[in-house]
């Protein structure tokens, strides 16, 4: 028996397995040229660049609920990053987590839902308040960041 051959059952059956990827002369099952696949960076670069036709949406909010001690902060400055998301949070003495948001409005409604309904995996939301939203023409902020009083 080959190594491409295996047994089963202590009967002898053939079994012929396709060709590794480690086989030389193997055709590689990942194309790097395929047009329709683009590298998670490169994807970043697409959603988080800066629309200069579409306006900067912007709000503050606060979450009430267990928002602290259970890493909410950092999820929150995690998720900002990702949708491109710009503005700051904050732990309050009322046990609440204050903040200001802002990004073009794809990112800003997902960060808003996300703000509402989700939070860290070990937090409980019970209500999450936004302030009224406003149209900037510029970010004011360059980043997202937790702020530390």
């Amino acid at each position: 028996m080959t190594s491409n051959e295996t047994q089963t059952e202590g009967r002898r059956r053939r079994v012929t397995l396709p060709p590794s990827s480690s086989d030389k002369g193997a055709p590689s099952q990942k194309n790097s040229d395929d047009p329709k696949r683009i590298s998670h960076t490169e994807f970043q670069k697409r959603v988080t660049s800066d629309r200069s036709d579409e306006p900067v949406l912007s709000c503050e909010f606060e979450v009430f609920g267990i928002v602290q001690g259970v890493s909410f902060r950092m999820y929150t400055l995690r998720r900002a990053q990702k949708l491109g998301v710009r503005g700051w949070c904050k732990n309050t003495n009322e046990n609440t987590v204050k903040g200001e948001i802002q990004a073009h409005r794809h990112s800003f409604e997902s960060m808003r839902l996300w703000l509402k309904h989700t939070g860290s995996p070990t937090s409980r939301i019970d209500k999450c308040i936004f302030s009224e939203t406003v149209e900037l023409t510029e970010f004011t902020f360059t980043n997202f960041s937790i702020v530390v009083d």
